[in-house]
């Protein structure tokens, strides 16, 4: 990464940033925002009348857009639908300048405004229905009383008001009524399902301390419009009204369908071309100038700085010019992957943890083939493995046609599980044993099986283990080496480097495994106590820990074998289990299939996860924990976003 400063004639100023915007290759900074090596010798950008206009134009699509949505059902209609969407088509458009874009918008809106207008009217038809459904379902809770709703509300003298309440509520709270308006209240009641319905009658003088006993929580008030009439009456009416509202409705969905279908396009196309000039006008916020030369400043990666400055100097003629400078000490320097394109899917597995630091490794390299290794040795299962790749290949070509992410995640899948076809030949693994102990056939090319040695399986765990680890030891070192952090150099690494050959002896002999002879074994002892002086001189007595520690990460690479036993044992189980349900009767071998289907199922699933949680954890905790720290910022170029449109002929 590169710090970038491009200065260009004022009147290149427009050209520049839509050729920066759609290149894509810088990041600009706000000069004003941080310590700039150039702003004390500049002056800031002023905002231009055309930023808010810009916002006004936008703002009048918007409304007209959100007045549209929902016009159609998008939600898919079928898990095809869901699985498998379809990229939307871009719709090419050519250079505009603002004003331009500012008739094109006018254009459109003016023929498609009549959807505010359809909006606003559908929005009070729907507020009306609502009523009209409020109003019919407290003329069902009044149906057994029969009362006209021309003597409910206020008259000259009386108040009436329709309620409802709970069977253990109302006694309470008829008898406060009575208290507060004495002979001169009159209730009539009915019970209907679980709650009592009550018409209260009182003088409007008594209004206030009714209404008051009223607002008890328990305590219903019934809402309705003016109307008239019994409630059989007005239900019957209610019911002709809103069939005739729903008709109304359709037909104003009908037209806004019609403004979608004709206009939808065009709108989203200037909405966007409209959002892309917003972003590029406020970007001029970011720029120092002088009397006649812009200042932009910014990253741009160390690859593309030749690219940038030849694009900068062709749009202008000539009237610009390029500085480029390594970051230094500068802190806050953006990171972009540099990664081969069969290794990019993997930088998703980097980024779950953390990007790394501008001045770390990237362990993507190392964490690819590492991943996948351990993933396909733990499920260890060809079956398995050829289910994950066909998954893979539905990811990518469907959800991954529109989502990068899941691309790469497809991209991780397939390759993973092809991995796992391999391992699973190796290891005889077929969804258990399904070969030999259905078919008779014992599987070709096993090398080695964890059921049946447990213990190579182990050995060949632990040495994985031990050569990761040393990996991590010595990209830290490498690291440390390169910022002459010689102290840690030597405490950090150098230390486990010598403390490790004297710790095989000790296991070899320990094991018996093997006699290492004199000259062997004096040496690594020597530089084992060298090792762990280096550790106890830095840490004191916590050093203690660290060994431990470290022999706890190494043990970690035995989940390897404890995964591997756990899919080929519950496999085995469920061909047992399957095996002991069958029998000659039909139903029985329904059962049979039944219990292989939903037990091998249940196996793939949980040991998949678990081989991919697993896997991750043996990268983050146990590799990453020994060089890489990650926590660097993510590259943000000055890059236009086109999801509707496409640009034709360049800027």
């Amino acid at each position: 990464m590169q710090k970038a400063i491009i200065g260009v004639h004022e009147s290149y100023q427009d050209t520049i940033i839509a050729t920066l915007h759609e290149a894509g290759i810088m990041e600009i900074i706000n000069i004003w925002d941080r310590a700039s090596d150039i702003s004390a010798l500049l002056h800031e950008a002023e905002r231009t009348p055309d930023i808010d206009r810009c916002t006004e134009e936008l703002q009048k699509v918007t409304v007209i857009l959100d007045a549209l949505h929902g016009s159609h059902d998008t939600t898919p209609r079928s898990i095809r639908e869901m699985l498998f969407p379809r990229p939307v088509p871009k719709i090419p458009v050519r250079k505009k300048d603002f004003s331009e874009l500012c008739r094109e918008r006018e254009a459109v809106t003016s023929g498609a405004d009549d959807a505010l207008a359809i909006r606003r009217e559908l929005e009070s038809l729907r507020e009306r229905i609502g009523r009209r459904e409020i109003t019919r379902e407290t003329a069902g809770y009044l149906s057994p009383l029969d009362i006209d709703f021309r003597h409910l509300g206020e008259s000259a003298c009386l108040c009436t008001i329709p309620v409802s309440a709970p069977p253990e509520a109302w006694n309470s709270v008829q008898a406060a009524l009575r208290d507060a308006g004495g002979d001169e209240l009159v209730i009539a009641t009915a019970e209907m399902r679980d709650r009592y319905i009550a018409v209260i009658t009182t003088l409007r003088e008594n209004r206030e301390a009714v209404q008051k006993i009223l607002r008890d929580r328990r305590i219903a008030v019934l809402d309705y419009d003016p109307v008239s009439g019994r409630p059989a009456d007005v239900i019957a009416e209610i019911d002709a009204e809103i069939v005739a509202l729903e008709e109304q409705e359709k037909a104003l969905k009908a037209r806004l369908t019609e403004i979608d279908d004709r206009f939808a396009t065009p709108l989203l196309t200037v909405h966007e071309e409209l959002g892309i000039e917003k972003v590029r006008m406020l970007s001029r916020m970011n720029f120092g100038k002088t009397n006649h030369t812009v200042f932009i400043e910014g990253w741009v990666a160390k690859k593309n700085a030749a690219a940038c400055e030849k694009l900068c100097l062709g749009v202008t003629d000539g009237h610009a010019f390029c500085s480029f400078a390594d970051p230094g000490d500068d802190g806050d320097v953006p990171i972009v992957y540099d990664n081969p394109p069969w290794l990019r899917p993997f930088e998703l597995i980097t980024t779950m943890f953390a990007r790394p630091n501008y001045d770390e490794i990237d362990p993507t390299f190392f964490t690819a083939p590492l991943l996948i290794i351990f993933f396909a040795l733990m499920l260890g299962d060809a079956v398995y493995g050829l289910f994950i790749v066909l998954l893979g290949a539905l990811l990518k070509n469907g959800l991954g046609r529109v989502s990068p992410s899941m691309r790469d995640m497809s991209i991780i899948l397939m390759v993973a599980g092809a991995a796992t076809v391999v391992s699973g030949i190796l290891q005889g693994g077929y969804m258990g044993d399904v070969l030999p102990r259905f078919f008779g056939i014992q599987p070709p090319f096993v090398i080695f099986n964890a059921l049946k040695s447990p213990i190579e399986f182990l050995q060949i765990a632990l040495i994985i283990g031990v050569l990761q680890i040393n990996l991590g030891l010595l990209l830290a070192a490498h690291q440390n080496l390169r910022k002459k952090r010689m102290r840690l150099l030597m405490h950090e690494q150098l230390s486990w480097f010598l403390i490790q050959p004297g710790a095989a002896v000790m296991i070899f002999e320990f094991f018996g495994w093997g006699a290492p002879g004199t000259l062997l074994r004096i040496p690594a002892y020597a530089a084992a106590l060298i090792g762990v002086a280096l550790v106890l001189s830095d840490k004191g007595l916590l050093g203690l820990f660290d060994f431990t520690g470290f022999l706890g990460d190494w043990l970690s690479y035995a989940r390897l074998l404890a995964l591997a036993l756990a899919t080929g044992g519950i496999a085995m189980t469920v061909n047992i289990l399957t095996q002991m349900v069958s029998g000659d009767h039909p139903v029985m071998m329904v059962a049979a299939v039944a219990v292989f289907v939903i037990g091998q199922t249940f196996n793939f699933v949980l040991q998949t996860l678990g081989a991919f949680i697993h896997s991750l954890r043996l990268q983050f905790v146990e590799f990453f924990g020994k060089f890489y720290s990650g926590g660097g910022k993510e590259f943000a170029p000055f890059f236009v976003r086109r999801d509707r449109t496409e640009l034709q002929g360049g800027e």
